[in-house]
């Protein structure tokens, strides 16, 4: 089995203020697999909300807000043209859903110099995105189709441009959009409110994403730090799967059957195993300590009947969390650790 192009998983919004702290760290730390990190210091659009919902049509972002109002002719024409795109997404076409990032002219510039084998951009996830808008009787998007098509072609559309941008900076670079899905763990209380709401609709809704950033040459992570069910994302079609696998070790040893098929088909696990939600906590940290944590938890899924070699070998880790609040010398521990992590990761033949 081929080792896989990076063990490290880059993620996290950052606490620097400028591009020359955050560039520096990114090259000395993620060479192998730069990402588009959030800087929220340096600017107040800095967050997933915007970065994935500016410019679409009836959303209004406030913070890491967003407000939805459909009922004007504008957003009738807005929809016909996003509609456009996503069917026909030329290059002129796109540019108007492109992701305004304080970081991105560093970033492209990193990709030109470094031509890495693979890189990392996040965008909130469509089942995220369906919960935080409401139609205008105030109900969840994910109970209606033409809201469900918005949805998806959104975050389509914003996946298309930056990997446009990517391949443009480095064109055998494969890009990862990793879907950022914090509200996927409500998708059992969800379906028990409105019986519209089946395993087969969200399904649908991450399959259309993940097909449409495939054809466009990426590959699709989905991301949730709260217990889910992963069964779902594996059934859309994921490349990665990102768990925290500090607060929550066993979220996948109850499908170690799907967890295997998974990997054997060339899927990776992200192990978000780094813990960063406290200073205290962090500084306690020790190399020594997040190992044989790390060795433990995925030690489990194996016992629940994955394979080792393959748990192993298609595994990533990372830390679980932003650390934007962090001091600097914290936020970058913690960065360091999971990079260091990622080296004692034994290969399993």
């Amino acid at each position: 089995m081929a080792r896989i192009s990076f063990k490290c998983l880059p993620y996290g919004d950052l606490p620097y203020t400028d591009d020359k702290l955050t560039t520096k760290m990114m090259v000395k730390l993620f060479e192998n697999v730069p990402y588009l990190a959030m800087l929220p210091h340096a600017d107040e659009h800095e967050n997933l909300c915007y970065r994935t919902l500016e410019n679409i049509p009836g959303v209004i972002v406030k913070g890491k807000k967003a407000v939805f109002k459909k009922d004007t002719d504008e957003f009738k024409q807005g929809l016909r043209e996003l509609d456009s795109v996503f069917n026909h997404p030329y290059v002129e076409n796109l540019e108007k859903y492109k992701i305004n990032s304080f970081f991105l002219p560093k970033y492209i510039q990193i990709l030109k110099r470094i031509k890495p084998a693979e890189t990392v951009v996040n965008l909130l996830g469509p089942f995220t995105i369906a919960q935080l808008l409401t139609n205008k009787d105030d109900q969840h998007i994910l109970a209606d189709k033409c809201y469900r098509k918005l949805v998806i072609q959104a975050v389509s559309v914003k996946a298309m441009w930056i990997i446009n941008k990517i391949k443009e900076a480095s064109p055998d670079t494969v890009p990862i959009i990793i879907l950022e899905e914090p509200l996927f763990s409500h998708y059992g209380d969800i379906k028990r409110e409105n019986e519209d709401v089946t395993r087969e609709t969200v399904i649908n809704l991450f399959t259309k994403v993940i097909n449409k950033i495939k054809e466009y040459h990426g590959l699709v992570g989905i991301q949730c730090f709260e217990k889910c069910d992963w069964q779902i994302p594996l059934e859309a079609g994921a490349d990665i799967i990102s768990f925290d696998a500090y607060n929550n070790p066993n979220n996948l040893n109850i499908i170690a059957e799907k967890i295997n098929n998974f990997l054997i088909g060339g899927g990776r696990i992200n192990w978000a195993i780094v813990p960063v939600k406290t200073e205290a906590l962090v500084k306690s940290l020790n190399i020594d300590s997040v190992y044989n944590r790390f060795i433990k938890t995925i030690d489990g899924l194996v016992l629940s009947g994955v394979s080792e070699r393959l748990a192993y070998n298609r595994s990533t880790v990372s830390i679980q969390g932003n650390v934007d609040k962090l001091p600097i010398i914290f936020a970058e521990k913690a960065l360091i650790l999971s990079t260091q992590l990622a080296k004692r990761i034994p290969f399993k033949s």
